[in-house]
């Protein structure tokens, strides 16, 4: 047993600043808001190769000088409900069985197409990155100088992230550790002895005794590092908005299988009660269930899974859109998806359910993560969003966040309301449908139509006249029903818009987008398919009282060319929140930021890259803690993964002399 004498890490290993001013990275010239619509079915690597400035600043030749980047030490949060300040942990000097030192990387190692041959993005994640801020994070778990000399939690934690990347077991682990081809590069740059290497033990229980919270701390360590180098954006990079607006956030869930394999979809905290106090859900149900009058049920259940208590069956239907018969309460919806001998597309899981709060960044066409609530398949994704913010709040202070998008699964008031009234962002969520939406007359009375558009009195939608962001609120404005501004039509009996304006448009009274009550829509003659539609005129021939209405609206005045004004802010005018949105859905604008929600589900495909799309162990502290090194192994990656991309660009432009 070796005894290495690890010290507090000095002030040249632990980074002590939120900011680096000479930073490259906070150089970056971005595409425009054109560019980004024109290359959109770029695949992002070949994307990012476009930009001015991404091969010089990310070759090897220009990333080596900087090495290493270093961390910051992350303050421990205090647990909810204590009123006191976040601390840094300290690291106190001890004898451990390794050392883990950042080593830089081989001389050999340039800017050859050769070079980097052998090396994965985990190994250049060893080599760009100085893990020693995580010393006094992980040591936590310390609490004496008593007993035998432990191993480094460094050491240990960098292994738990190659067990993650590799998709390893600890036995498969510590077989690749002691493997004479690849293992030594590994214990060198890990900081463990050759002569004296963990068993799959100690890894098992020295992540046993890490608490999930100091994970996270962790992995914000890394991010907070990230955005003091320019990496991590702290502003948002939606091209042309200005650097005083908070970061584009996009959410989204990923259900986990647990490790252990159902045996009773209806287990429960009363599984694993005294069998005087169990209550078969099962057999509430009408279920065969368990009586539990055996003795393999003498602890739990037998048909409980011990090693998983806290996991939960839930059928996913494979959409966010409530059904055609919206349930009376949240339990009746719960209920209904997880009702047996459903079909279709969706699936049935056993396990849990993980949400990550994604940094967007539109510079380099990538998502930076950061961890999120964890908790049992059944519970809904929208019961963790805020939470699950007021805790990323609390553990980024400086983060400001000035865009939330979201899917159908985020479209309640609750969160709506929260989006725009705590976080003062813009709403970028999918909108909910309901079966009203569809009925003509109840958008009239209510005001908006399906895509949360403003009606005017008379049926008319309303244009959009831009976003107040000092207020908050969206201003709409009928402009006087001018016949020469195109109107969506809600009905397909609704008149077109004229191709020319009229002699005489203050007199034109084109159809209203939703016709009133007094004045039900007329269907179209029947036409042949070669015959062309008879033109409608744009002035009836007999005025209806519909017309008369429009043609007395006191909005008309010319004095006032806007007309009657609509501002929409956390409601629409008749008080409801589902729909209101700060842009109008079908915007180019809209569009074109609401289609970035596609890097949450490219955290979901990396989280299964990594293996984990199935929790790699027992537990939910323990499932939780792999995804969260999921998230760690994306953060460091994304860097690793620029400089490869930049340089094997580099090199091929120097081969071919371009």
């Amino acid at each position: 047993m070796t005894g290495l004498w690890v010290p507090t890490p000095p002030p040249a290993q632990v980074l002590t600043t939120t900011h680096l001013p000479d930073s490259p990275f906070h150089q970056w010239l971005g595409f425009t808001r054109t560019q980004l619509r024109d290359t959109r079915d770029i695949p992002a690597a070949e994307r990012r190769l476009l930009l001015p400035n991404f091969i010089e600043t990310f070759c090897w030749e220009a990333v080596r000088p900087l090495l290493p980047l270093r961390l910051v030490v992350a303050p421990t949060q205090p647990e909810v409900g204590q009123d006191q300040p976040p601390a840094p942990p300290v690291w106190q000097p001890r004898f451990c069985r390794s050392h883990y030192v950042w080593r830089p990387p081989e001389d050999t190692l340039d800017a050859s197409l050769a070079a980097g041959q052998g090396l994965d993005d985990f190994d250049l994640i060893l080599r760009l990155y100085d893990f020693s801020a995580w010393c006094p994070i992980l040591g936590q778990r310390f609490a004496r100088q008593f007993g035998l000399p432990p191993f480094d939690p460094v050491s240990l934690g960098l292994s738990w992230l190659l067990a993650r990347w590799r998709g390893w077991t600890w036995p498969q682990l510590v077989t690749e550790l002691h493997s004479p081809e690849r293992g030594q590069g590994y214990v060198r740059r890990l900081g463990f002895c050759l002569d004296d290497l963990p068993s799959a033990s100690a890894f098992r229980m020295a992540l046993q005794d890490t608490l999930l919270a100091w994970v996270v701390q962790c992995a914000d360590s890394l991010a907070l590092s990230l955005v003091a180098s320019g990496l991590l954006p702290n502003h948002s990079t939606f091209p042309h908005d200005p650097d005083e607006r908070g970061v584009s956030i996009a959410i989204d869930s990923q259900l986990v299988a647990a490790r252990s394999h159902m045996r009773c979809r209806h287990m429960c905290a009363d599984c694993f009660l005294p069998r005087p106090q169990r209550q078969c859900a099962a057999r509430a149900d009408g279920k065969d269930g368990c009586a539990c009058d055996t003795d393999a049920c003498q602890e739990h259940c037998r048909l409980a899974t011990p090693r998983d208590p806290a996991a939960a069956y839930v059928y996913y239907r494979g959409s966010n859109q409530p059904t055609a018969a919206a349930p009376a309460s949240p339990a009746a919806s719960l209920a209904a998806l997880a009702a047996p001998g459903q079909h279709g597309r969706g699936k049935h899981y056993f396990g849990y359910k993980s949400k990550a709060f994604n940094v967007l960044d539109d510079r380099l066409f990538t998502y930076w993560p950061l961890c999120g609530p964890y908790a049992a398949a059944n519970r809904n994704d929208h019961l963790q969003t805020i939470p699950g913010f007021a805790d990323l709040r609390r553990r980024f202070p400086d983060l400001i966040i000035g865009e939330v998008t979201a899917d159908a699964g985020e479209g309640y008031d609750d969160i709506l309301r929260y989006i725009h009234n705590d976080l003062h962002a813009l709403r970028r969520v999918d909108q909910r449908a309901a079966p009203s939406d569809k009925d003509p007359a109840t958008c009239l009375k209510r005001g908006f139509d399906a895509q949360g558009v403003p009606l005017c009195p008379h049926g008319f939608r309303m244009a959009f006249n831009g976003h107040d962001y000092a207020r908050h609120d969206a201003k709409w404005v009928c402009r006087q029903l001018q016949p020469d501004i195109r109107l969506l039509p809600l009905l397909p009996t609704a008149l077109p818009a004229p191709t020319a304006p009229p002699a005489t448009p203050a007199l034109t009274t084109p159809a209203p987008d939703t016709p009133p009550a007094t004045s039900p829509p007329t269907p179209p003659p029947a036409t042949s398919a070669s015959a062309a539609p008879p033109a409608t005129p744009l002035t009836p021939a007999t005025p209806t009282p519909a017309d008369a209405a429009v043609l007395a609206c006191p909005y008309r005045d010319p004095t006032h060319p806007l007309g009657c004004v609509v501002r929409v802010g956390l409601t629409l005018p008749d008080g409801s929140i589902r729909l209101a949105r700060a842009l109008p859905v079908t915007s180019p604008s809209y569009l074109l930021r609401q289609g970035r929600q596609s890097y949450a589900e490219s955290r979901n495909a990396s989280q299964e890259r990594h293996h984990l799309k199935r929790s790699p162990w027992f537990g939910l502290p323990n499932s939780a803690k792999a995804a969260c090194l999921g998230d760690i192994l994306i953060l460091a990656g994304n860097v690793a993964r620029f400089v490869r991309e930049a340089t094997l660009a580099h090199a091929r432009a120097v081969t071919t002399g371009a």
